[in-house]
């Protein structure tokens, strides 16, 4: 896996979980596998031996599949667009960041246009004024992965 670009990191409290120190979270834009389930297994190797005895319990690592250049899931155990995409602000804000010209669903909304509708003020600052393109690695297309 070649990392391309990586968004802020946020510091968040957990949503949802049993009472733990708050996460810290970042988004990197990637090139890898050719497909979704390659992405999956990636993101598994990266978290090690993590147990999952406890929902959204304390971890050292917990790494999610945010969107995947042109594809969707429905899967339960690959869902995409990740469904907290739009819920939660760093997810949005750095996908704006790194991917801005993508889209979500077919003929759907830019990611940056997402933002700019759903974002708190706060959040939009900072947010490029127009679509850039995505930076490669060694100029090859490939599909890059948030």
């Amino acid at each position: 896996m070649l990392v391309l670009a990586e968004a802020p990191r946020w510091n968040t409290a957990p949503i949802g979980a049993p009472p733990q120190p708050d996460y810290l979270n970042q988004l990197l834009l990637a090139e890898g596998p050719p497909d979704l389930w390659g992405w999956l297994a990636a993101a598994r190797e990266a978290e090690g031996e993590r147990l999952r005895l406890i929902t959204r319990g304390p971890r050292r690592l917990d790494v999610d599949v945010i969107l995947v250049e042109g594809e969707e899931s429905s899967d339960p155990r690959l869902r995409l667009p990740h469904p907290a995409l739009l819920e939660r602000p760093y997810l949005l804000r750095g996908a704006a960041l790194l991917v801005p010209h993508w889209t979500i669903g077919r003929g759907g909304a830019g990611i940056l246009e997402l933002a700019r509708r759903t974002l708190p003020p706060d959040w939009l600052v900072g947010l490029p004024n127009e679509l850039r393109p995505v930076p490669t690695g060694d100029g090859q297309q490939h599909e890059p992965t948030l």
